[in-house]
């Protein structure tokens, strides 16, 4: 394996996704190439600090503080707005809160563009699980086979 391959692999092996004989030539270039073991240790630090800051992300301080840098009489930002949109379609965000949420999408076509495109693929993806569900239900039905 060359350096090249060892950086294009570097996420797959952190996510575990390799197959034995991949993952076994991508530890031993790990071991033998100096230059890849430090950009290896950089990125393997970075990710462990992603996921302590997401970790902290998650509790109700985290949305609370965001949503507390913006004072009942401001909008909220792009930002703080595409930051919080999962807990927002997760109904996590509390109805005081809702408020200024539905403020910024009548004023920011962008945003507004955003929250409409999420909105229309978690319905799409419903009626695929749905249509799933019916194509093994129907299947089980005609022939007798079950999941």
């Amino acid at each position: 394996m060359n350096c090249g391959q060892f950086e294009e692999l570097m996420s797959e092996y952190l996510d575990g996704g390799m197959a034995r004989a991949e993952r076994r030539a991508f530890a031993e270039h790990l071991l033998a190439c100096r230059p890849c073991r430090a950009l290896f240790d950089d990125l393997r630090e970075t990710v462990t600090v992603c996921h302590q800051l997401k970790d902290a992300a998650q509790g109700q301080a985290f949305e609370r503080q965001l949503l507390m840098a913006t004072t009942a009489g401001e909008m909220l930002s792009c930002q703080t707005l595409d930051a919080l949109i999962s807990d927002y379609f997760e109904g996590l965000i509390e109805s005081s809160n809702e408020e200024l949420f539905e403020s910024h999408f009548a004023v920011c076509g962008q945003c507004r563009q955003l929250v409409a495109g999420v909105r229309a693929s978690l319905e799409e993806s419903e009626a695929a699980e749905i249509s799933a569900a019916l194509h093994h239900r129907i299947l089980a039905a005609t022939s007798g086979v079950r999941r």
